[in-house]
């Protein structure tokens, strides 16, 4: 919830989107009793109205580990080495990169792992400083832009 919320999605829009996920699964009056509050709630719009902040990469690495069922948590901290390879292998990393990373990884070296990471996924980007989950979307929006740009100077 909170990682959309900084990147800027409405309140609207998250509990829209939301719904529609957790539908597939549950009932939308299901989810609009147990799962909408809690997206208010996020957005400061419940409870003691406290506009919540996404969790940065060291509150991430530090806290507590995602449980089975879960899809959130550092991939680089809590996949296990197999599954870090595969996705690795999946998004097209050289078998150089992979490599690379899988040993920053062993060294506990999250964040410099994910800054390879993201220079292997944004060929000729130098590596971002990433302290939090957006930094790494903004950066790649903003990579994405310029190669946009780029190729509009050559039309």
């Amino acid at each position: 919830i909170l990682f959309l919320k900084g990147a800027g999605l409405s309140l609207e829009d998250a509990i829209k989107f939301w719904k529609s996920e957790f539908s597939k699964k549950i009932g939308a009056e299901t989810f609009d009793k147990e799962h909408a509050y809690n997206i208010r709630h996020r957005y400061g719009k419940e409870g003691k109205r406290t506009d919540y902040t996404p969790y940065s990469c060291v509150r991430i690495i530090t806290g507590p580990t995602p449980m089975a069922g879960d899809h959130h948590g550092c991939p680089f901290k809590h996949h296990d080495t197999s599954s870090l390879k595969t996705m690795l292998q999946a998004s097209s990393c050289a078998p150089k990169q992979v490599a690379e990373i899988l040993e920053l990884v062993k060294g506990q070296h999250f964040q410099i792992a994910c800054q390879k990471y993201f220079v292997a996924m944004h060929p000729g980007a130098q590596a971002p400083q990433i302290n939090h989950p957006n930094a790494y979307l903004d950066n790649s929006i903003e990579y994405y832009a310029s190669k946009k740009d780029e190729g509009e100077e050559k039309a």
